[in-house]
Order: structure tokens, then C-alpha cells, then sequence
């Protein structure tokens, strides 16, 4: 096997499938990645047998065959070269070793033969479905819902995001019991698919997907989906977007790019119905800039351990005030302006929930709706016609002990329920895992 590239190729297509490295392989040739050279390419491939990822790169190829390498190692050396050096790789079978040359450096790698490498799964044109989405709006979708996946790994399902695409619609969700996302975005068909002049500006209809050749419902694991986030770049609809194509059965998922493709399997059992969680009705609705928004509950909670920022929403001023009580550091208190309606209301939120909540909103208004004290408010994008992303979010219950005056927060006719420790009130869901199943429960009343 003899192949000819650059340092940067090389160095990029190890990068992309570094995160299928595992930290500590439970046999040594899951520490390598697999070489293939065929044709004028080289497949770069590693696989911890969860996850597995492929990169692919052109190159002269002068003798086609395949070698797995120390991928640590080998990243180390490549990525330090400068970018523009050209590569000669000669690997000797025989020896179980591969030379790397380049401008007076010469470099020797001991390995172990591609045949010890395990397969990676693949899938059957018989036996799968695919669909084809726009990198664009897998990146929208994923930056909008993987914060709100869960940690807790006996809660298996919720530790990934729930990806659904019927007719023009895809959807993605996420929720860990304390705060649920979901991203809705709409594609066309090729028929309806808008032309473009040669400057590549729209002349209407946004650009479209392509059209789906049947449905999908799966549940993809959230450690996936991060690596998938960095192969897919910051693409937009505008810039660098292309598409990718999702292959899938019951139990795996492959996502394939222009030059690289990731596996992995779906994660079983039966996801929460989440769509009866987000009310339809609401009594307070305020529109506000995310940015004065995220920084005062930045600033604030820094104030107290627990970081519970409390919302008070004031009609009549058109307001939104926010305080903290810190027992050890002090306290805060801060306004923006707001466009409300509805009546005035208190309400406490846990910082460290909330932020995240905020910066997954794309827009730069935000439109927040709230029930009473005790029952989850949204956060949402300012409406598009094409794409909407809503974050519900629990609230918990305010403390007693704090300094701030009573004159200071407008009465609410609501006041929620004092407690010396602040809880979240309830559970978005709650999870009783029982033969793959995830029951529901009733929202707060």
C-alpha cells in the first residue's frame, strides 16, 4: 500500500473521526483507525463499537490496500506538520509497519492488519428507508435540542434526541424532566423546490430538502449526534450547505455527507409523547431581547449557589425585573424592558437550566409564556412560517429567606408555594422504565 496526500487532507479526515476513538479501548485495535486506499481514495475509519465514523479524502493512490494505525499518535505527528507538506505513505505488510515521509521527516508507525479491525455496520438498500435533509437544518435542529438531553443513563431513551420526518415536516426533540426542546423546520419536495439566479439569492421559497422516500421516527444517541455537530460545520441556508443522507432501520442510523459518514445504533424504547407537555393556552406572554435577557440571568446568578433567579413580570410597567438572594455573597437585581400581556406574575427559575434554555433560542427576540407560578413556561423563537424552535421549561418554588423588600416586587396574585430549599415543582415527565416503556406524567394543575 503506497499512497501520496497533503498534510492538511490527512490531518482533517483524522480529525473527523477522532471523537470514535475511545479513551480507554477495551482491545487494542480499537485505538487505531483503518486506512483503505482504492481508486484515487482513502477511507479513514475508527469505530469504538457504538460509534463509528468515516472520512474520506482524494489522493494518489500507487498501490491500493489497507492498514490500521495508532490514531493518537498519528494525528499528533500529521496535524503538526505544516499544511501544504506532502505526504508519502509505504506501509509493509509484511513488516506490520507503515513509513511516513515529508520534507527531510521520516517517520515509522508499527500497526496491526486491517483484518483485525472490526466491521463497521452497515445498511441493506433492501432492508433500510432513507430520507435526505440539508446539513442546515440537521445543524438548526441539533444546536437546538442536544442541551436538553439527559445524563442519566438508566434513563436510556431520554439520552438521546427524538428525530421525526413525516410528509414536509422534520422535528427534533430532547427532554431531560426538567426542561423539554423541540425544533419544527419544514422542507420541500423537488417539485416545489425553488430556482436560483447565479449570485445563488433566493427568488422566494427558501431552498429546499430533498424530498424523503419514507418516513422516519428514531431516537439517536446524544454522544452521536455531538460528533455529528462537528462534521456538520456552521452551515446556513445562505452558506456552505449541502446535504446529507440518512439511512436507517430499527435499530441503526447512518448519516452520510459528501465526505464522511457516521453510524451508530438507535437507542430502543418508547419515547415520551411530548407534544401534549406544551400547552396551547396562556395567560402572560412577554416579548424581550434575548441578549439583555441572557445576560442578567448571567450576571445574577453568580449571587447564589443555588443560582434561583426570580421573574417578576409587571403589566403596568412593561417590564421584566429580576432579582437574586445570595446567603454567603449578596444579592442582585436587575430590569429590562419587555412587551407584556397578561396579568403580573412571580416566578423562579433555576439559572443553570435557564441559560442554556435561552441560548438555544436562533432569534434575537424572544417570546416567553407563562401559566401561573407553579406550571412550565415556554421559550420561544419569534414565529417564521417555515421553522419554529419552543423550549418548555420547569419552574421551581421560591425561598422564603430573602432580603428583598416587599415593596420592591409587585404582588402577585398567584405567589407561589415558600419553601427553605428550592425544587423544581414536577417533573416534565416521569419516568417509569418498564419494558422499554416511558409513561407520562400529568402536568401540574
Amino acid at each position: 500500500m503506497k499512497l501520496l496526500c497533503s498534510a492538511k487532507q490527512l490531518s482533517d479526515a483524522l480529525a473527523t473521526v477522532m471523537g470514535a476513538i475511545p479513551t480507554k479501548p477495551n482491545h487494542p485495535i480499537l485505538a487505531n483507525v483503518l486506512l483503505k486506499a482504492s481508486g484515487q481514495i482513502v477511507e479513514v475509519k475508527a469505530f469504538d463499537l457504538s460509534l463509528g465514523i468515516t472520512a474520506r479524502l482524494e489522493a494518489t493512490v500507487e498501490q491500493e490496500g489497507a492498514f490500521t494505525l495508532p490514531a493518537k499518535h498519528l494525528f499528533t505527528i500529521v496535524s503538526s506538520l505544516k499544511p501544504e507538506e506532502e505526504l508519502s505513505f509505504a506501509i509493509e505488510l509484511d513488516k506490520q509497519e507503515a513509513t511516513l515521509t515529508s520534507a527531510g521527516k521520516r517517520y515509522k508507525f508499527r500497526g496491526m492488519p486491517a483484518s483485525d479491525f472490526p466491521e463497521l455496520p452497515t445498511i441493506e438498500p433492501s432492508t433500510g428507508q432513507f430520507v435526505t435533509l440539508n446539513a442546515s437544518i440537521l445543524s438548526r435542529g441539533l444546536k437546538g435540542t442536544l442541551f436538553a438531553t439527559a445524563n442519566d443513563e438508566t434513563k436510556q431513551v431520554l439520552t438521546g434526541v427524538r428525530l421525526t420526518v413525516e410528509g414536509e415536516s422534520v422535528e427534533f426533540a430532547a427532554t431531560n424532566s426538567k426542561v423539554l426542546a423541540v425544533v419544527k423546520d419544514s422542507v420541500y419536495t423537488n417539485e416545489d423546490k425553488p430556482e436560483f439566479n447565479s449570485d445563488k439569492k433566493r427568488k422566494g421559497k427558501r431552498k429546499s430538502s430533498v424530498s424523503p422516500s419514507s418516513n422516519l421516527a428514531i431516537t439517536v444517541p446524544g454522544y452521536a449526534l455531538k460528533e455529528l455537530q462537528k462534521l456538520l460545520g456552521n452551515p446556513t441556508e445562505s452558506k456552505d450547505d449541502f446535504q446529507v443522507q440518512l439511512h436507517f432501520n430499527d435499530s441503526q442510523i447512518v448519516f452520510t455527507g459528501s465526505n464522511f459518514s457516521l453510524v451508530c445504533r438507535a437507542l430502543a424504547g418508547n419515547y415520551p409523547d411530548y407534544s401534549q407537555l406544551i400547552p396551547s393556552d396562556w395567560r402572560r406572554e412577554l416579548h424581550a431581547s434575548k441578549q439583555q435577557l441572557l445576560a442578567a440571568v448571567s450576571r445574577l446568578a453568580t449571587f447564589d449557589k443555588h443560582k434561583i433567579i426570580r421573574l417578576v413580570i409587571t403589566h403596568a410597567d412593561q417590564v421584566l425585573s429580576l432579582y437574586v438572594e445570595g446567603k454567603d455573597i449578596g444579592s442582585g437585581a436587575e430590569s429590562i424592558p419587555a412587551l407584556i400581556n397578561g396579568d403580573d406574575l412571580q416566578i423562579g427559575f433555576d439559572a443553570d437550566v435557564l441559560i442554556p434554555a435561552i441560548k438555544a433560542i436562533p432569534t434575537s427576540e424572544l417570546v416567553l409564556k407563562f401559566d401561573r407560578s407553579n406550571t412550565p413556561a415556554t421559550i420561544n423563537a419569534v414565529a417564521s412560517p417555515l421553522s419554529t424552535a419552543t423550549v418548555l421549561v420547569m419552574p421551581v418554588e421560591l425561598c422564603s429567606e430573602t432580603t428583598i423588600s416587599s415593596s420592591s416586587i409587585p404582588a402577585s396574585s398567584e405567589e407561589s408555594t415558600i419553601q427553605t430549599n428550592p425544587e423544581p415543582v414536577a417533573s416534565l415527565v416521569e419516568e417509569e422504565i418498564e419494558d422499554e416503556e416511558i409513561k407520562l406524567a400529568a402536568l401540574p394543575m
